[in-house]
């Protein structure tokens, strides 16, 4: 796993497009489908078990706005929810985080799995080449478009 923490910067901060009770929302660098987002505490976190019950729920229940934000920016009714935990477990960054990917019906081909997207995503570090990135201008763009979305929501 990574020494240095990719999300404890001011670029992953100022890019955050919602953020409530020290969590921030932030769009994928490397989106495996439209709307791919993480949720992350703001501070340096490696597990769920270093949240206290209160922090827990905050976290869950931002991820949920999160979600439902999401579901109507892209469309759909359908999420997946994705947290890895320990290497072991495929978690590639020693910062917890939680992936929230909206789904469209055919929205992957036949027989293929987000899930296994996913892990062939985290072989490639996010600073190698081989690893499908969004450019530094689209990836602000859309964090700007989700930033000024979530400021006019109505819950």
């Amino acid at each position: 796993m990574e020494t240095k923490c990719p999300f404890c910067t001011e670029h992953i901060k100022e890019s955050a497009f919602a953020g409530e009770n020290n969590f921030l929302a932030i769009y994928n660098h490397s989106p495996i489908l439209p709307g791919h987002s993480l949720v992350i505490p703001a501070r340096h976190v490696n597990s769920l078990f270093d949240l206290t019950e209160d922090e827990i729920s905050a976290f869950f229940g931002f991820a949920r706005k999160i979600t439902s934000f999401l579901k109507n920016m892209y469309g759909t009714d359908a999420y997946d929810w994705s947290l890895q935990e320990g290497e072991s477990a495929g978690q590639s960054l020693e910062h917890l985080h939680l992936h929230i990917i909206p789904r469209k019906p055919g929205d992957l081909p036949e027989g293929e799995d987000w899930y296994i997207k996913l892990e062939e995503q985290k072989k490639h570090k996010i600073d190698v080449p081989g690893r499908s990135i969004l450019n530094e201008w689209d990836y602000k763009r859309i964090s700007m478009e989700l930033k000024e979305k979530w400021a006019i929501r109505k819950d």
